[in-house]
């Protein structure tokens, strides 16, 4: 059995230490003929890409991590919990399991921070524009041969190449083009409502030290 059919990862979530079942398989959406693999905690929520060895926790959470001038720590980042996570699953725009493993919610996020000896203050989902944007991408994947497509060609990470692939290029652009005026109609909306309800795209998560309530800077 390749390690993409079994049914469980061979290393624990790194929020808390559960199981990893596997979740789902989404193509990757710069080489569609490869598949990546998502497990996903059954405790917390938190979802990742499957590989040989465990995630660097660290190296994932780092860049998405800002200080404030207040001392505390703020963590931003999209939302699984989200609507637009919720209508999408495995073509959600905010995965992107080609370029992180790790794919947050509110709690697997106050575990991961726990573990580095932070607390949770407060988490926020606003009414942002990438919130809106990964709403409306979302519903985009759903007639796009690659997910994140649009996102991804105009960031230069996917090429028209050549034979069929040229096609499948110029037809994606395409199928963005023309969805993208009703995707945008209708889930803008959509995403102001889950914004209002705490499922926004993107979520804000602020931290303190546990100890003393601030960060040392």
């Amino acid at each position: 059995m390749s390690r993409a059919d079994e049914e469980e990862a061979r290393y624990p979530c790194p929020a808390d230490g559960s199981k990893l079942y596997g979740w789902t398989a989404a193509h990757d959406p710069i080489d569609r003929d490869e598949r990546i693999v998502l497990d996903r905690c059954e405790t917390c929520g938190l979802a990742v890409t499957r590989a040989v060895t465990p995630p660097d926790v660290d190296a994932e959470l780092d860049p998405l991590i800002r200080r404030l001038p207040d001392g505390s720590l703020e963590l931003t980042a999209p939302n699984r919990r989200s609507f637009s996570g919720g209508i999408g699953g495995a073509q959600w725009a905010g995965l992107e399991p080609d370029r992180r493993r790790l794919h947050l919610n509110p709690e697997s996020a106050r575990l991961l921070l726990a573990r580095r000896g932070l607390e949770v203050s407060e988490v926020s989902t606003g009414f942002t524009a990438e919130g809106r944007r990964l709403m409306v991408q979302t519903f985009l994947n759903a007639f796009t041969f690659r997910d994140n497509f649009l996102a991804n060609a105009r960031a230069g990470r996917i090429e028209a190449g050549t034979g069929g692939g040229r096609w499948i290029y110029r037809l994606d652009w395409l199928v963005s083009a023309l969805v993208y005026g009703p995707a945008a109609l209708f889930g803008v909306p959509l995403e102001a409502v889950g914004a209002a309800f705490g499922r926004g795209g993107v979520m804000v998560v602020r931290a303190v030290d546990a100890r003393t309530g601030s960060i040392d800077v």
